[in-house]
């Protein structure tokens, strides 16, 4: 472990100053940590650091903006440390060894906070700081702004194979700027890469000194009352308890064996490590979508319950991933035989529900088929065989009992046995086939005035109940893309998801989903309850706009006042705000494909802000196969990347001949790229 110090006056200047500082001056610049920890900077992000040579009046001397070495008193915090210790220590375990230009060896050792993410990159953490993995290594400072230390910790995660640490902008650092030009301010977030630590070798005297300050915010002492005895002030005892610990890399740290030989000792796997194939890293590996668990689920023949707010999507989703699912329906005036089967009272024959003939004869052969035709008793004789037979069968069978949680204790407890043993207790008792899966949906009380507790005992038959809120993303690329839902509708959604930085809080999610209780408290001029967003609400908003647009082009509105038309579609569907502001997006003057094939657009026509652009890139979504090359160029040009990655996939949608075009640009795009690369290589 390295013993960490700051170097005499004497090292630093004058004619016994070392060669570090002969060859490359005594400015430092900070990192970024260093300012987000109150390091002042000036416009070139130099700073202030200490040595420890004593001003002889209990202030110590540091070294200034302008490499000037003056005194400060000690006490203070924005003064930053530009640690220094011996090379020959570690010389056999640092890395990256290079001798520069100017003769000087810089090395590197330990791995330290330094510099700030992008900011794109600094949403991105941000947006998945609750799933990120920690590396179980933390980085300690002072966040005392007056006083004595107070101990405060940063942790450490990995994301693609990097660390990074947060940090909040707080009034230490307030306004200064960080090294991608972004200004601090009080309250904001921001990511700070944890990196190698870069020290440069002055090798004749075997000391080797930070190339950047380090770090900030700790006092040099608590009080001025330094003379000259460097192991008993603050920073010195500061950097031996924590700093020189942690920067230490994790590896180092993790793999000294019981008799500190130094020999690397494989760390512990756990359970899931051991039996898990995958070799994608974990901070690549992504969280299951909703309808990735629930068929998951299904897929291991597993019974799952599906509770959530009306108009998300449970019910769709099950369809979308069996639609060839057997459908009950609960509601509180059902008969029983409905879900239990009956008796021919002139017979004396027992007749089994319809979803249950239904379920059996789907897996039946065509003999067996015209065998119950012939008469329904054979059911049971043929349910025996089916039964038998399907426990091999790899392909399972959806039972989906909906709104199971909108009737009473009396109708729910008709499913009990049907969810515990799926069997039917009609005659001698019918088992359904062993590839049969019982999916139930249903509001939860706080969502639906109809809804009921779910009987205790049937709640603990079923294998998972998966409380499902709405999500913006899922919506999007699972049902919106895929199902054709209007550009219009898909890219307001889409341009109000980015501007939230992809967050799924419900309190960002207001354009998208609000809970009914919101439009309770906001009532309308008739003080009725007001109308809120949801998922099943925009396709109801989608359907609107494709008749209304059908019906416009067809001259169906000639004379009427087609702004008042559409206005009053929304306003059937949305709050008077949302209504209102949707109707803004849709309006936006847009430059369209015709303007783009024939170019007849002026500077003016092109859009101005994320809104406009994500308009013109539902406009451009007209385009056919030959005139999407010419709106793919437009919207590189006038827009951005990211803009261009969400039309090619809007656009494509799920048509394998779009896909296939796209894919032929994308080549097309990638040979000119190489072919001016090429050009260019043999002009110079």
């Amino acid at each position: 472990m390295l013993d960490l110090t700051f170097l005499e006056e004497n090292q630093i200047s004058g004619k016994n100053a070392l060669k570090i500082f002969k060859v490359i001056g005594t400015k430092c610049k900070h990192s970024d940590f260093s300012i987000l920890l109150g390091g002042h900077a000036d416009f070139e992000l130099n700073g202030w650091w200490w040595t420890k040579t004593s001003d002889g009046d209990d202030d110590a001397r540091a070294v200034n903006y302008d490499g000037c070495i003056v005194f400060n008193v000690v006490p203070t915090r924005d003064v930053s440390a530009r640690p220094a210790s011996s090379y020959s220590k570690i010389v056999s375990i640092t890395s990256n060894k290079v001798r520069g230009s100017d003769g000087l060896l810089r090395v590197e050792y330990g791995e330290y906070p330094q510099t700030i993410a992008e900011e794109s990159l600094q949403k991105t953490l941000e947006s998945q700081l609750p799933t990120l993995k920690k590396t179980g290594k933390i980085y300690t400072t002072d966040s005392a702004k007056t006083g004595a230390f107070v101990k405060e910790e940063y942790v450490e995660y990995e994301y693609s194979g990097k660390k990074y640490i947060r940090i909040i902008g707080d009034d230490r650092n307030e306004d200064q700027t960080l090294s991608n030009g972004q200004k601090v301010k009080k309250g904001q977030a921001y990511w700070v890469s944890v990196e190698p630590i870069r020290w440069i070798v002055d090798e004749e005297a075997d000391i080797m000194i930070t190339e950047n300050i380090l770090f900030a915010g700790v006092r040099f002492n608590d009080i001025s009352n330094y003379q000259g005895d460097f192991n008993q002030v603050v920073i010195k005892k500061f950097m031996d308890s924590f700093v020189t610990k942690e920067i230490e890399p994790l590896e180092y740290c993790n793999t000294k064996s019981n008799n500190n030989s130094g020999e690397k000792r494989p760390s512990r796997q756990t359970r899931l490590e051991k039996m898990n194939p995958d070799t994608t890293e974990p901070e690549n590996r992504r969280k299951m979508t909703y309808t990735e668990l629930i068929h998951n689920w299904i897929e291991g023949g597993e019974s799952v319950l599906l509770r959530g707010p009306s108009g998300i999507g449970k019910t769709e989703r099950i369809k979308s991933l069996y639609p060839d699912l057997v459908y009950l329906k609960l509601v509180n005036n059902m008969f029983p035989e409905k879900v239990l089967g009956t008796m021919n009272l002139q017979t004396g024959e027992d007749i089994p529900p319809n979803y249950v003939k239904q379920l059996i004869l789907s897996c039946a052969t065509e003999e067996e088929k015209k065998l119950v035709a012939t008469s329904i008793q054979n059911i049971y004789k043929v349910a025996d065989t089916v039964y038998e037979r399907s426990q091999k069968e790899d392909k399972k069978q959806v039972l989906l009992l909906d709104e199971l949680l909108n009737v009473r204790a009396s109708i729910q407890s008709l499913v009990y046995t049907l969810v515990l043993n799926r069997l039917i207790e009609v005659g001698s008792g019918l088992n359904l086939p062993k590839n049969v899966v019982i999916v139930a949906t249903g509001n939860q009380k706080k969502f639906s005035s109809a809804a009921e507790d779910l009987v205790l005992p049937l709640e603990k038959r079923f294998d998972h109940i998966l409380d499902m809120e709405p999500r913006v993303g899922e919506w999007l690329y699972e049902y919106a893309i895929p199902n054709h839902v209007h550009p219009v509708v898909k890219n307001y959604i889409l341009g109000k998801y980015i501007e939230s930085n992809k967050s799924e809080k419900q309190e960002d999610m207001g354009y998208f989903y609000e809970d009914p209780e919101i439009g309770e408290k906001k009532l309308d001029k008739n003080n009725c309850r007001g109308k809120t967003n949801d998922p099943r609400g925009w396709v109801s908003v989608s359907t609107a706009l494709y008749n209304f647009e059908k019906n416009l082009k067809a001259g169906k509105y000639i004379g009427k006042d087609v702004e008042y038309l559409l206005k009053m579609n929304l306003s059937t569907k949305l709050r008077e705000e949302w209504a209102n502001n949707f109707y803004q997006f849709y309006n936006i003057p847009v430059v369209n494909v015709e303007d783009v094939i024939g170019k007849k657009y002026r500077e003016e026509d092109l859009p101005q802000d994320s809104n406009e652009r994500f308009a013109c890139l539902t406009s451009l979504l007209l385009a056919n196969e030959e005139q999407v090359d010419a709106c793919r160029d437009f919207i590189r040009e006038y827009c951005d990347k990211e803009y261009l990655t969400l039309y090619e996939l809007t656009w494509m949608g799920d048509n394998e001949e779009r896909m296939k075009k796209i894919i032929e640009l994308r080549e097309l795009d990638h040979w000119k790229t190489e072919s001016l690369a090429k050009e260019g290589g043999m002009k110079r």
